[in-house]
């Protein structure tokens, strides 16, 4: 499987084979020759709140509500302190068929994926655009090319 990117130089695409791990590797793009790590030619994953987005990154991060004192790599304000501080884990990872993002349920109230209500546990691939629901936020996985 073929994984299309933009080069973030002259915005040329640039082919080349999915497989594990891809993100460490080195690519050139032939249009303007500069050579990149195809990490930095991969698109932003972000958990889009609102007008807000919340920016991912590869490998494993933490997602819970907003506190001083919480280390969770994305936080994300609410109100009604429904969600957990350390509500769950999203991973994104280069794989044989493309990017994958999965999304893993830790939090002491429920999570909800398309309004289906996840249990403590429970790992879930996710698309761009699902709808999560953890507290009083809803949640979008997104995504846009780097400029």
């Amino acid at each position: 499987m073929k994984i299309a990117l933009r080069c973030p130089s002259c915005k040329g695409e640039i082919q080349v084979d999915s497989k594990p791990d891809l993100e460490g590797m080195t690519a050139e793009c032939p249009h303007c020759h500069t050579k990149q790590k195809i990490g930095d030619y991969l698109p932003r994953y972000s958990l889009k709140v609102g007008n807000r987005n919340y920016q991912l990154h590869l490998g494993r991060q933490w997602v819970g509500r907003q506190k001083e004192g919480n280390d969770a790599e994305v936080q994300i304000p609410d109100e009604s302190r429904y969600m957990s501080r350390k509500h769950a884990v999203v991973e994104l990872k280069c794989t044989s068929s493309g990017i994958r993002c999965t999304f893993e349920e830790h939090g002491k109230n429920p999570t909800s994926l398309q309004g289906v209500e996840l249990i403590e546990g429970d790992i879930i691939y996710l698309n761009i655009n699902d709808c999560l629901q953890l507290g009083g936020q809803k949640m979008y996985l997104a995504y846009e090319y780097q400029d």
